[in-house]
């Protein structure tokens, strides 16, 4: 009797604290709705205009994923979910939710064109570069070595910089993305670091010299070879007018210089020079790689402190989304096609980039897709503000918001996004915060929010594939650890931010 009472009573207080099934539930999408503006048949008839070299095939030979990519299923009406290749996604999940498992690595995979992707972690590249090897070439940027991929991207920092535009916004984006710090000078100082790095740039460039070089002025602090070089420019019509005596007046002042190390700290290292000083014509070349299904994986480690590669990072990604925009115009549909995407993981550590909520806002008429993953709308914040973080969140097409995240602020927010039905929401913000592993709510377009359940890569049908992959990538990590003592144990440690996954 005694036993019969105590499990008695764990069975009533286990029920009382059960929560009611919310499956019939009114306030999310019905399945017409998600049918109309979540489904197949929506992003196929969209395949003429987001990829134009569809519109003379016959209709039953494209395929969803060649113009669009799959999200999830929608629990309630079971459908799948896709979004069309001109949406923009922002994703919000936090730590080890999975973020990659769910979205970065199956996305990456199925991007039909060329894909960028960022990340602090390596757990991406492991799960998909020898699948993207079958699609297209694999480049690299790792300086610090965490993938053992032979081939290594090498680009030219002062490549393009003989414009003076390009030089502007390449100093511009490189401070802004080191966070410096000027004190009670504020705007005027930090107009007087932007001014000498975007000289020393032009002059580089002009002078037919590398990312190298420069670094050798900005550790001599001194101004008298570039200043040499511009002067020489002017006179050759080769440089902007007046930089010569931009660079001089400014190049006088000591703390200046010191903010100009403190934000070229990012070069000190040895492998990011190598990388961003190719011989002539060794270069990466951007325009060939938007040709075909190519990948370009960009990895580093999160550095708060200075040397830390996000403000080169960050400056490579505004040199690309502004390449592939100005690639985009000169097509006659005005789109890229194939089209580029972007999956930036980690997007407020590895690429801080200001102009982020911009291009989330028009980046899907270029043929240019976006998806940007966070950990919570604090980073985001955090990085933009209040009003960019407000704009960033607006701009996205698509948001997903997962169990484990957020604020009490935040979630009641979310909630209130979410929808109400009758007064009531259709998720509270304790249901959003424990969304359980493999669930997430979506706010699409004017569709009502949905509940789907998420795949991971591990019950895709390429899973094999995908599986083989990543222990031969392992394998040629060990291989490359063993033969490169150089390198760090943190290096050759795995990532924790994916959950176990099962043996297949």
């Amino acid at each position: 009797m005694v036993i019969g009472v105590y499990f008695s009573m764990r069975l009533l207080l286990n029920l009382r604290r059960h929560r009611p099934v919310r499956r019939l539930r009114l306030g999310f999408a019905s399945g017409w709705e998600v049918r109309r503006l979540l489904s197949t048949r929506t992003v196929l008839g969209k395949a003429a205009k987001v990829r134009p070299s569809t519109a003379n095939r016959p209709a039953n030979t494209v395929r969803p994923e060649e113009v669009g990519f799959y999200i999830g299923r929608d629990i309630r009406s079971r459908r799948k979910l896709y979004m069309s290749l001109e949406d923009v996604m922002i994703v919000v999940a936090a730590p080890r939710q999975g973020k990659d498992l769910h979205f970065v690595t199956p996305l990456t995979i199925d991007a039909p064109g060329p894909c960028i992707v960022t990340s602090t972690r390596r757990d991406t590249f492991l799960n998909t570069a020898m699948v993207r090897a079958q699609y297209g070439e694999v480049h690299v940027f790792d300086p610090s070595d965490l993938t053992g991929w032979p081939n290594r991207l090498r680009w030219s920092f002062l490549g393009g910089c003989e414009d003076p535009n390009v030089c502007a916004v390449r100093s511009g984006t490189l401070v802004a993305a080191s966070g410096l710090q000027m004190g009670m000078e504020g705007a005027n100082a930090l107009a007087g670091v932007t001014t000498i790095i975007r000289c020393l740039l032009h002059a580089g460039a002009i002078g037919g010299l590398t990312i190298r070089d420069v670094m050798g002025w900005v550790y001599e602090a001194s101004g008298d070879e570039p200043v040499g070089i511009l002067r020489w420019g002017e006179r050759e019509g080769r440089a902007a007018p007046g930089y010569s005596s931009q660079l001089e007046f400014n190049a006088r002042n000591e703390r200046l210089w010191s903010g100009v190390m403190q934000v070229m700290s990012c070069f000190s290292n040895e492998r990011v020079l190598s990388d961003l000083s190719p011989p002539p014509g060794t270069g990466f070349n951007f325009q060939e790689f938007l040709k075909g299904r190519n990948t370009l994986y960009i990895v580093g480690r999160q550095q708060k402190e200075h040397g830390g590669i996000a403000p080169i990072v960050t400056t490579m990604i505004e040199q690309f989304f502004r390449s592939a925009r100005g690639s985009a115009m000169k097509q006659p549909t005005g789109r890229l096609d194939p089209p580029l995407t972007f999956e930036l993981n980690h997007v407020t550590n590895i690429c801080p980039l200001d102009s982020l909520p911009t291009y989330m806002g028009e980046s899907g008429g270029y043929g240019i897709t976006v998806h940007g993953y966070l950990a919570s709308l604090a980073d985001a914040r955090a990085k933009w503000g209040s009003d960019g973080a407000a704009r960033l969140w607006d701009n996205a097409t698509v948001r997903v918001i997962s169990g484990g995240t957020g604020t009490a602020k935040d979630l009641a927010e979310l909630s209130d996004l979410m929808g109400r039905h009758n007064g009531k929401r259709a998720l509270e913000p304790e249901e959003l915060r424990t969304m359980p592993f493999g669930r997430a709510a979506v706010i699409a377009g004017t569709a009502r929010s949905v509940e789907i359940r998420l795949t991971p890569w591990w019950k895709r049908v390429d899973r094999d594939d995908i599986a083989r992959g990543r222990q031969a990538l392992e394998a040629m990590i060990r291989e490359h650890a063993t033969s490169h003592p150089a390198a760090t144990a943190a290096d050759t440690t795995p990532s924790d931010e994916e959950e176990p996954w099962p043996a297949l």
